[in-house]
């Protein structure tokens, strides 16, 4: 029976992508359709442009430094005395945060490394 039902999601999950794509193209080909019929230049619109992958570090770097930077604070300044009387040690969260910290840090760092590349 499981089984089964792990079969029907895998073949709904690539039909969902199989048919969202297919939707895609068809929407595609009907606006190209009615670019054609209003006689616009098709060619223009869809020109090959460069394709370029740029990764937002600062963005990221900056979300991921202000968390890092909340769960230090909330953890070693204001739960740390508390939890430590009443329900457990954060000994195990206090390099969670720093982890989260300096990896958001790192990641602005990264982004002003890489702008001159752009």
């Amino acid at each position: 029976m499981e089984d089964l039902m792990l079969a029907v999601v895998w073949l709904g999950f690539f039909a969902c992508v199989f048919f969202g794509w297919y939707y895609f193209l068809q929407a595609r080909t009907k606006e190209r359709m009615e670019l054609i019929q209003r006689d616009k230049d098709v060619s223009e619109i869809y020109a090959k442009r460069e394709f370029r992958i740029r990764f937002p570090w600062l963005k990221l770097g900056m979300l991921i430094t202000g968390c890092g930077l909340g769960f230090t604070l909330t953890v070693a300044l204001m739960l740390n005395p508390i939890w430590e009387k009443f329900i457990m040690r954060t000994d195990g969260l206090v390099p969670v945060a720093l982890i989260l910290l300096f990896g958001g840090i790192s990641m602005v760092v990264a982004h002003f490394i890489d702008k001159p590349k752009n």
